[in-house]
């Protein structure tokens, strides 16, 4: 059986303030989700912010480690 199936099944079963509740969870995962990928987002911003103080490529001081190692 489809998770799909099972949800809706188990939605039939329940009281009407059961389902208000499932509900409720489900934008309150929705809002997350969205908040979720907007903080990515930040996140590369404020690296590219700290990086652009350094000098030199990040991706050739990353495979000289790389090189150091082997």
């Amino acid at each position: 059986m489809k998770i799909k199936e099972k949800a809706m099944k188990e939605l039939e079963s329940m009281t009407p303030a059961e389902v208000i509740m499932v509900y409720d969870l489900m934008l309150s995962l929705k809002t997350k989700a969205k908040e979720r990928l907007l903080n990515h987002s930040k996140a590369y911003l404020r690296v590219r912010e700290a990086l652009s103080e350094c000098n030199g490529s990040l991706s050739n001081d990353i495979l000289m480690e790389r090189e150091d190692r082997i």
